[in-house]
Order: structure tokens, then C-alpha cells, then sequence
């Protein structure tokens, strides 16, 4: 055994934990990948993310006014499925229609005299909501404002009306389409976050009417994301971690099965998954070492986990919203609520994944305490993911369910190994019987893996692990004996 593999050893066995977390060094080792989720951000927008993969229908609760009821079907475009409200906690509250057209680099002028139409959400909120948050028109007659407004006296002043019967529904579509933004001063520059039902809890919560979505607010749809999600300084305790091997799923993957599956949520955590493909993970330190903790953390690819905090995770979990399996990344979200990241879209004969950050909506509510959703909003990420280069990930929260450790390596006696083969093989002509398969300590290495040309990757057609240089060849008439990482690292250091 060579001496880093003892000094390991030893630290292993007093209870000393191994220097893999993310310090300064780790982090700096990151900054590339940082810098290009920026960049993701600055491009990403809600026009442009992909679609919704699961259906959801949620019922709005009077405990939790800040958001209402909504529901979307499979491949729903997410504009079309987020409601406004919650748009508005990760920052749209402080865009008016005017200042979110400018800021998305369309017409600055696209509202100076058009009508009502243009402004979507008008004809989903009540109209008491409207007057709300624009107290400019409370004074102004009916008539003035609304000439075509059959239903209303239009002798009445527009309080009058927001305080009636006709306050508790939405302007008519006959009105909005008939009246010009120029009746309505200032009506384009109030702020999305003035509105009850958008930025504020609604007035009446028996009365929700429609639901706003992000599609029925002017210019938020195309707002890019670094307008609303922020990285912070990378915490202490995470773990940095790079693309090792990704795996074709051939049977269950699970911790039963003494797999380092890690990656669930925290209402199903190290959730196992049957016939999946899923990717393994190495710490960036020590990474060479069966001793380190977190070399050979498995993330299923494809699951759609359970997840969230308190009523709100409850209530979204019911109404059938779910979120991937992954690892959390704190430090990159909006308001502090961090995101989740997870492998999608996986090119098993290629050896690589598509990155995917996916982001959440929390807060803190009286006596309920903590709120969150799960991760749900997807963001596809242009890093690239390739076990033949090992790609560096970033630093996440990884919880690996420790396998039993194997006791401690003594200084065995080397066996016995014919001089002409490779330890990898035996020829028959020796009379040597095939050594038996060791049981891995990581028992996705038994999983069918294709195109890896990276450090103790196995080969089922070979049934042989490659030590990350040239493939190795079988010469003819051999017979293939599979070894596992552990015995592999002992015989390297013998």
C-alpha cells in the first residue's frame, strides 16, 4: 500500500472526516462554471425555458394568500403556467408594463395610446383591485374613463363603481377592448406589485377571480433571469464535485443495493429508481481514493420527486407539482430560496448529460414558519457534462449514505499471479481457475456502461475496469475476470 493510501487509511479509522468539502481553494477551482451560469441567467427567460413536464392543479388556501389557485397540463409553456403572484415574489413586483417592455428590449412606446387589450391582466383581476393601485382614478367619472361601460352609471365616480357590486369582477372585454390606455393616467407605469392578486394577497379572498399568469403581464415573460436570481458567496460545508461515469440503468439503483444514492429530495431522500440511467459524481479533492466519502455518489436521471417545506410543500406535492432528483445548490436562487441541481437529457453512447439548475419560490410565514415549494422551474444550463474529461460541477450539498466500510488494509500477502498475463486475465492454458468477482462497494459498477474512457470505469463487454489510459485489450483465448475498485486500488498498491 503506498503511503497516501495509509495516511487515508488512518484518518478513516481515527474519526478524522477528509478534507473534501468546499473551502477557498475548491471554490476558485469553480469559477468558470460560475461564470457561465451568470451567463445562462443573463439568456435565460420564461418565453425561453423549456415547458412543464408534469401536470399540477392547485387550490389557492387563505393561509397562504400569497399564492393562488393555478393548474397546468404536461408541455404547458411556463409563461402560460406560473402565475403572476409568484413571478412577483422573485422580483417582478418592482416592473410596471412600461418599465418591463424597456427592460426586455422591446418598444418603450408600445403603450402610449393602445388599448386596454394590451394589458392582459386588467381583464383577470376585480376591478377593486384595479382602483387599489391606481388611486389616480378614483376621482374621474365613469363616463369619462369608461364610455363604453354599459352596466355602470356613468355619472358615478370610479370609486363609486370599484365600491359596488361591479368592484368584485374584472373589467368587460367589451370595455378593454373599446377604451384607450391615454383614459387611464398613469395606468402603465404602476408597478405589477401594487395590484392585489399579483403583488399583494388579494382584497377579498372568497372573490379571486382569474388567475394571473406571467403570460398576461407585458414584457416579465421576457425579462431574463439574472433580473430575479442571484449568486451569492458559496457557503462553507458543500462539496465540489465533477463528472465521473454515467450509467445505462440495468437494474435497481438504491441504497438497499449499497449504492451511494444520494441525490432524492428531502421528502424522499436517496430515493431509488428501477431501469434508470443516472450519473456518478467524484469530490474534486482526493478523488482517487475508495476512502473518500463521496467518490462514487450516484444522481438518478429522471425522477420526479416529492418535495417542498411546511403547508405550501404539502399543498404543492398534493396538487401533483414535483421536482428532479439532485443535489441543492444554496447560494444561486431568488430571495435566499437557493435551487436544486440535477442531470437531464443523459447521451449514454456519448458519456454526457445536459445540467440543469431548478429553482424554488419560499418564504417565512407568522406561527407556520418556513414556506417552500419544490424545485420545479427549470433552468438548462450550457456547461458541459463529459466523463471523458471529467467536467468539474459545482459545489452542492451532498448527503452520501455511507456504505460499510471494508477493514482496514493490512500489508497482505501478495498472491500469487502468473508473470505472462495481465492481472486483468487469465489464459486457460495455465490451468489457473478465474478469480471470483469481488463485491463492489459501489454497486452501481455493475451497471452496463458505455463509451467511459475515465479513471475505474468498467467495461461490461470486457467485464474489466480501465485505469483512464488507452482501453485495454483481451488477448485471444482469454478469459475476463471482473475486479472492483477496491480490489483494484489494493493490487495497484501492492
Amino acid at each position: 500500500m503506498n503511503l497516501r493510501n495509509l495516511f487515508l487509511a488512518i484518518l478513516v479509522a481515527s474519526g478524522f472526516s477528509l478534507p473534501v468539502r468546499a473551502q477557498t481553494t475548491d471554490t476558485q477551482l469553480s469559477s468558470e462554471q460560475l461564470a457561465t451560469v451568470k451567463k445562462a441567467l443573463s439568456q435565460a427567460t420564461f418565453a425561453n425555458s423549456p415547458p412543464t413536464t408534469t401536470a399540477a392543479t392547485y387550490v389557492a388556501d387563505p393561509r397562504v394568500p400569497q399564492i393562488p389557485s393555478f393548474s397546468y397540463t404536461v408541455g404547458t409553456p411556463l409563461p402560460k403556467a406560473i402565475p403572476g403572484a409568484m413571478v412577483s415574489m422573485m422580483g417582478a413586483s418592482k416592473y410596471s408594463p412600461q418599465s418591463a417592455i424597456t427592460d426586455s428590449g422591446e418598444d418603450p412606446n408600445a403603450f402610449a395610446n393602445t388599448k386596454l387589450t394590451a394589458l392582459p391582466f386588467l381583464g383577470k383581476l376585480p376591478f377593486a383591485s384595479v382602483i387599489v393601485a391606481n388611486p389616480q382614478l378614483a376621482n374621474l367619472k365613469v363616463g369619462d374613463v369608461f364610455p363604453s361601460w354599459g352596466a355602470a352609471d356613468p355619472s358615478k365616480s370610479v370609486a363609486d363603481i370599484a365600491n359596488s357590486p361591479l368592484g368584485k369582477i374584472p373589467l368587460p372585454a367589451e370595455v378593454l377592448s373599446n377604451t384607450l390606455t391615454s383614459n387611464l393616467p398613469g395606468i402603465t407605469t404602476t408597478l405589477y406589485g401594487d395590484y392585489p392578486g399579483i403583488g399583494k394577497p388579494p382584497l377579498d379572498l372568497n372573490n379571486l377571480s382569474e388567475t394571473v399568469y406571467v403570460a398576461d403581464l407585458p414584457g416579465v415573460s421576457k425579462l431574463s433571469w439574472d433580473n430575479f436570481i442571484k449568486i451569492d458567496a458559496i457557503p462553507p460545508g458543500l462539496t465540489l464535485l465533477k463528472f465521473d461515469l454515467l450509467h445505462s440503468g440495468q437494474r435497481e439503483l438504491s441504497v438497499a443495493n449499497g449504492d451511494k444514492v444520494a441525490a432524492g429530495s428531502n421528502k424522499e431522500p436517496n430515493a431509488p429508481c428501477k431501469n434508470c440511467d443516472a450519473v456518478e459524481l467524484l469530490s474534486a479533492v482526493a478523488s482517487n481514493s475508495d476512502l473518500n466519502p463521496y467518490n462514487g455518489t450516484i444522481s438518478p436521471i429522471g425522477l420526479k420527486l416529492k418535495g417542498g417545506y411546511g403547508l405550501l410543500g404539502d399543498w404543492f406535492t398534493a396538487a401533483g407539482v414535483r421536482e428532479d432528483s439532485g443535489f441543492e445548490v444554496p447560494y444561486i436562487g431568488f430571495d435566499g430560496c437557493g435551487s436544486k441541481w440535477s442531470a437531464r437529457s443523459p447521451n449514454v453512447p456519448g458519456g454526457t448529460i445536459q445540467q440543469t439548475l431548478n429553482f424554488r419560490y419560499c418564504f417565512t410565514l407568522p406561527i407556520l414558519g418556513f414556506q417552500a415549494t419544490p424545485y420545479f422551474l427549470p433552468l438548462p444550463l450550457p456547461l458541459p457534462a463529459n466523463e471523458q474529461q471529467a467536467n468539474l460541477l459545482l459545489p452542492m450539498r451532498v448527503k452520501p449514505v455511507a456504505n460499510k466500510l471494508l477493514p482496514l488494509p493490512t500489508m497482505p500477502t501478495p498472491p500469487s499471479i502468473p508473470s505472462t498475463p495481465s492481472i486483468a486475465s487469465v489464459s486457460p492454458s495455465s490451468g489457473t481457475s478465474p478469480t471470483p468477482t469481488i463485491p463492489s462497494s459501489v454497486g452501481i459498477d455493475k451497471v452496463a456502461l458505455f463509451g467511459s474512457a475515465t479513471k475505474n470505469s468498467y467495461s461490461p463487454t470486457l467485464n474489466i475496469y480501465s485505469d483512464g489510459g488507452s482501453s485495454a485489450k483481451l488477448p485471444v483465448g482469454t478469459i475476463p475476470i471482473a475486479f472492483d475498485r477496491q480490489h483494484i486500488s489494493q493490487t495497484r498498491s501492492l
